[in-house]
């Protein structure tokens, strides 16, 4: 029983291969947010992706479902500005390696042998991150302890949600057969 269990386990991997092919990817996630706050500008930070994906149903040579699994990190810094009884207050807040688990189905076309584009959405749960808050009044500047992101909307969380949801387009070149460079822009449609 147990080799005829090796042996199916065997050749049911062996098909699957034939019929999908695996990949892992690596690079850098230069993220940004929008904020409510009108008088608020938003910058772009940098952090890190690692994962793999899969293609998993071939319709023909020019197209491919993929569907991929990362870990990314997302770091968001927001400067603001305001005016209380004629004290101006300036300050950052700033979203330190807020890190996601993120699902991509993606719609893949191959434009060339080289080139492919892409389309899906993606879903991301925020596992973990932190927040630092430094503020000027009266030119004393004020740095808060950093501390753990309370994901939710209720009266005590800090008014992230853990869920992200968007769209990424996406556009890959392949160098070889075992290596590509790619880029993307996802955006989200969550608040």
């Amino acid at each position: 029983m147990k080799k005829l269990f090796i042996i199916l386990t065997l050749v049911a991997l062996t098909t699957t291969a034939s019929f999908g092919q695996f990949s892992a990817k690596m690079g850098l996630n230069m993220a940004n947010f929008t904020a409510n706050d009108g008088d608020a500008e938003n910058g772009i930070k940098l952090g890190m992706i690692i994962g793999a994906s899969y293609a998993m149903e071939r319709y023909n040579d020019e197209a491919s479902l993929d569907i991929a699994v990362a870990f990314k990190q997302s770091n968001i810094k927001e400067t603001y500005e305001y005016t209380i009884d004629d004290v101006t207050y300036k300050g950052t807040y700033t979203l330190t390696t807020v890190n996601y688990l993120d699902i991509s189905p993606s719609f893949s076309y191959n434009v060339s042998d080289a080139f492919s584009l892409s389309f899906g959405p993606y879903l991301a749960y925020a596992i973990s991150g932190k927040i630092k808050i430094e503020y000027d009044s009266a030119n004393v500047t004020t740095t808060l302890p950093s501390k753990s992101i309370k994901f939710g909307d209720g009266a005590n969380d800090d008014g992230i949600k853990a869920i992200d949801f968007g769209i990424n387009i996406g556009a890959v070149y392949s160098i070889n057969d075992a290596m590509s460079v790619s880029a993307g822009y996802s955006s989200g449609l969550t608040n």
